[in-house]
């Protein structure tokens, strides 16, 4: 007979183990897998609409006498519906089990069990049913154990480490918590295993809502892990996840993910609101000290050590965000907060709100790049922002924390300008802003606009009047450095069409494009016109708030 067909089986030799999830593991004497709840009796062919998954379903061959091959047609629906193993008395009604079958069975890897004639259904499901109620109330009273060791640990413990530490001798395989700011807690089995280094699967896992068993990459292995959500209520789901690593899971293993991650949730949110009182206090004195409320060095030095946020003697920079677009809501700035603070690496990023922005502090070391912190941080920033895209800008060096209100003025001051000037690059300092720095301290005066308009308002009526496209080409042309091949990559338009359209602007300002001065004149007068449009556009904005 085929190798998952086992002959002269017994009540007694069936060996179960429950699942309190309505399933029992099932190993026979072939050392076949399968789970089982309950037994149900096949005495007519359409049963397959009446099964359900973990049954073992015995029959007397009875629906099948006249046919046996319909056998065949059976094993795969029994197979989909979650049968978990199929019990024929033979040598009445048929008197084997037919080889097609078999062979399904085979590849299915689905057990079918080969009663003797003697065998009385009664007993199979008594004895049966005995033992899955036997082996239930001993699990569960295994797993009411875990349970209450477990609710102590939190109690009288010293946290979600010490938590994992005791979940991990109990269960004897790796187990890690994925929090709502993507910081990863391992046992330490899981330390070992090195998994808070894989945190982008880990959030791959989270992202695409694999509950329950799954299968992992681990290093080189491949491996079954059961994954469970923590009930914390946060704004990112949490999970607590188990690796199959050392030993096979069992069903009761799994049901204790389950039921402690409404314990690690209760930690999580008495954890979270234990950080959000203290991290008010960091940010009330994050404020003080960067907008220079906080004068003399020496209170400087005794809050800071206070409220946990010591600020060592360096150079630092200070630097404020700005945005190209629309400026993210508070709450949202809120989380880029809390999940900058929960990483290891940047520790020595001192970020907080002021005024409704997001300003930091950054060491100013050649051993701490300053565009390499700030790397960090924007790859932080854009998994809580999807569409915004922002820009550092950054003030002057300090020379150590009592210096740093200065550099935060600059740093404001180069924001506005950056604003206005509609600068986009990413990395914002006063050497990047070129002349705009200049035109930005030059008043509204009359003799201001008159310059601007002589060499603007011609294109501006040309561009009306013969929907042209002068002063955009005359922007990019400088901007590319005079250089009309790449204006014309930029502009997607023919070289032919831009050199039209720069020698119609120079003939209609009678300006000539060898003359130095007429060049230096035209750029200004369009810089000006830059300058003029970003004060608008952030008026507006501000009328709009």
């Amino acid at each position: 007979m085929g190798s998952n067909v086992i002959t002269g089986l017994t009540c007694s030799d069936i060996l179960l183990i429950p699942d309190l999830k309505e399933a029992v593991l099932l190993a026979g004497a072939g050392g076949l897998g399968r789970y089982i709840n309950r037994v149900n009796v096949m005495e007519v062919p359409d049963v397959i609409d009446w099964v359900r998954p973990g049954e073992f379903l015995i029959t007397s061959g009875f629906p099948f006498h006249d046919q046996p091959e319909l056998l065949a047609e059976i094993i795969p629906q029994l197979n989909q519906k979650g049968v978990s193993a199929l019990g024929i008395k033979t040598k009445r009604y048929i008197a084997e089990v037919p080889a097609r079958a078999l062979e399904l069975a085979d590849q299915l890897d689905f057990p079918i069990f080969e009663l003797p004639a003697a065998t009385s259904f009664s007993d199979v499901v008594r004895d049966i049913m005995e033992r899955v109620l036997v082996q239930e109330a001993r699990e569960l009273s295994q797993l009411q154990s875990r349970f209450q060791k477990l609710s102590k640990q939190l109690l009288h413990g010293d946290g979600i480490e010490d938590f994992l530490l005791t979940l991990d001798g109990m269960l004897h395989n790796p187990v890690f918590l994925l929090d709502d700011t993507d910081q990863v807690f391992c046992s330490p089995q899981a330390e070992a295993l090195e998994l808070a280094e894989q945190l982008p699967a880990w959030m791959q896992l989270r992202q695409e809502g694999s509950l329950g068993i799954t299968f992992l990459t681990v290093g080189e292995r491949r491996i079954r892990a059961y994954v469970s959500a923590v009930n914390d209520k946060g704004a990112d789901q949490c999970l607590l996840v188990l690796l199959e690593w050392n030993r096979e899971l069992s069903v009761v293993d799994q049901l204790t993910i389950d039921r402690v991650g409404v314990l690690v949730g209760l930690e999580m949110i008495n954890a979270g609101a234990r950080r959000e009182v203290e991290l008010k206090y960091v940010d009330q004195f994050l404020q003080d000290w960067i907008s220079g409320r906080i004068a003399a060095a020496e209170d400087l030095k005794l809050r800071g050590e206070a409220c946990g946020c010591p600020l060592p003697e360096r150079p630092l920079r200070a630097v404020t965000v700005g945005w190209l677009e629309a400026q993210p809501e508070l709450k949202q700035l809120q989380q880029v907060v809390k999940r900058v603070r929960a990483r290891a690496d940047l520790q020595h990023v001192k970020l907080t709100i002021l005024e409704g922005e997001l300003v930091l502090t950054v060491p100013d070391q050649p051993e701490l790049p300053l565009e390499e912190t700030l790397g960090r941080l924007l790859a932080e920033m854009n998994r809580v922002f999807v569409s915004e895209t922002c820009a550092f800008c950054i003030g002057d060096p300090a020379e150590g924390p009592d210096q740093v209100r200065f550099s935060y003025e600059s740093s404001r001051k180069i924001a506005r300008i950056r604003q206005i000037s509609g600068y986009s690059g990413a990395y914002v300092d006063y050497r990047k802003l070129g002349v705009f720095r200049l035109l930005y301290h030059l008043p509204e005066l009359a003799e201001i606009s008159e310059y601007r308009d002589q060499y603007v308002a011609p294109l501006l009526e040309y561009d009306s009047k013969h929907n042209a496209s002068l002063l955009l080409t005359l922007q990019l042309y400088f901007k590319c450095n005079r250089n009309i091949k790449r204006t014309s990559a930029e502009l997607f338009t023919h070289y032919n069409t831009v050199t039209y359209r720069i020698d119609r602007a120079c003939e209609l300002l009678g300006l000539s494009q060898d003359d130095g001065d007429d060049m230096l004149e035209l750029q200004l007068a369009l810089k000006l016109h830059e300058m003029g449009k970003g004060r608008r556009l952030r008026a507006d904005a501000q009328r709009r708030r």
